[in-house]
This record gives C-alpha cells, sequence and structure tokens, in this order.
C-alpha cells in the first residue's frame, strides 16, 4: 500500500569521489543517482529517528533496516520469512523494521 505524501526537495553537497560511487550504484541497480539518493536519507533518517526515541540501534540492527529497505525497493512481494532469510536475522526482527516502518511512513502523512 503506498501513501500519498506531498514531498519536497532538499539541497546537499557530497564530494566528487562519492557522487561518482553514487552514480555507479545507482546505474549498477537501474535507478537514478537521485532515487538511490533518496533511499539512503530514508535508511539513514529512520535509524535516527529510532535513536532519537531511544530506542537501541546497534551497527546490526542499522545493516537489517537498510538491508530490508533495499530489499523492500527491489521487490514488493517479499515476505517477512524471505527478508529474514536473506538478511540471516531473525523474522520477528523484520517484523518490528517493517512495522516501525509503518508507523513512521504512516506519521509523515500527519
Amino acid at each position: 500500500m503506498a501513501f500519498a505524501q506531498k514531498m519536497i526537495g532538499v539541497s546537499i553537497k557530497i564530494s566528487e569521489r562519492a557522487k561518482a560511487t553514487l552514480d555507479r550504484q545507482a546505474r549498477e541497480r537501474g535507478v537514478a543517482s537521485s532515487l538511490l539518493a533518496e533511499q539512503l536519507f530514508d535508511m539513514g533518517f529512520a535509524a535516527l529517528c529510532a535513536r532519537e526515541k531511544s530506542m537501541p540501534i546497534t551497527d546490526g540492527d542499522l545493516d537489517a533496516i537498510t538491508g530490508a529497505t533495499l530489499l523492500l525497493w527491489a521487490r514488493k512481494e517479499w515476505s517477512t520469512s524471505e527478508i529474514a532469510n536473506g538478511l540471516g536475522i531473525d523474522e520477528a526482527v523484520v517484523v518490528r523494521i517493517l512495522d516501525g516502518w509503518k508507523d513512521y511512513r504512516r506519521g509523515q502523512q500527519r
């Protein structure tokens, strides 16, 4: 289910090397650099919001958030067990990540 929300632009500056890497990675994924940058922002922002709410976030948690987000962008029909198997984590962790993500996205509509 997609949520319709007003999107606004944000400008950031990155190094030439980072831009070249972003372009390469986007090309390898068959998406625009701006879309990959948006996805990366969403992942990092979700982790930051979780930390702000005093939820314990470890490097492993961030890896799981990132992996799950990329998997969801790539294939909408993944089941939580398939995502968990792909990431090598418990399915309960995937469910918590996705529930948190849904709550976060719901809050963005308000």
